[in-house]
């Protein structure tokens, strides 16, 4: 981001500020993943004659409506927003951008061709900040429903039918989120 729209400001920043980022994020998520491991206890129960181990939050419904919602705002609305911003940024200035010079049939013809390069590299950006989306909003969506429609919920998987709909999609919203890491290896 800071490359494409501050091009000079960018030759100033260095190895140990890029070291500095990452080691904010990784505090920052140790700290977020911190908070549910101090307020949670395994709780053993029985099944199939096999002790199995039941992971509970131990804090009061407000406090976890609370934690629910700024993990929803932390971990998916500000970075979706900060995507949607630096890569729109990205797109646009590169959109704008034309090749210096008089018009003449060889520059326009650079121009084309740079402004095709410009529409896949627009779609890729778009694909990105959509996958995101897509892979994350489904497990955040899940949690908020668990802490802010309860009732509605218990409701729904009353019936068999209903609470396998309800596994499905909890195994689905959990495979999602798993699946944004895919491609990295």
């Amino acid at each position: 981001y800071i490359a494409i729209i501050y091009p000079l400001a960018s030759a100033r920043l260095t190895k140990t500020f890029g070291t500095v980022i990452i080691i904010i994020i990784w505090a920052l998520a140790i700290g977020l993943g911190s908070i549910s491991w101090y307020n949670s206890v395994a709780e053993p129960f029985q099944f199939a004659n096999k002790t199995l181990y039941d992971c509970k939050e131990t804090w009061s419904m407000d406090t976890a409506r609370t934690f629910t919602l700024a993990i929803f705002i932390i971990t998916f609305a500000l970075p979706i927003l900060v995507l949607t911003y630096a890569y729109g940024s990205v797109g646009l200035k590169m959109l704008r951008h034309t090749i210096p010079g008089n018009a003449d049939l060889v520059r326009d013809e650079a121009q084309n061709s740079a402004k095709i390069k410009v529409n896949k590299v627009i779609k890729m950006l778009s694909t990105i900040v959509l996958l995101f989306a897509i892979c994350w909003l489904p497990i955040h969506v899940l949690n908020l429903f668990i802490y802010f429609a309860r009732e509605w919920l218990e409701k729904i998987y009353e019936t068999e039918s209903g609470y396998k709909a309800y596994i499905a999609l909890t195994i689905g919203a959990h495979w999602f989120s798993m699946a944004n890491s895919f491609g990295e290896k």
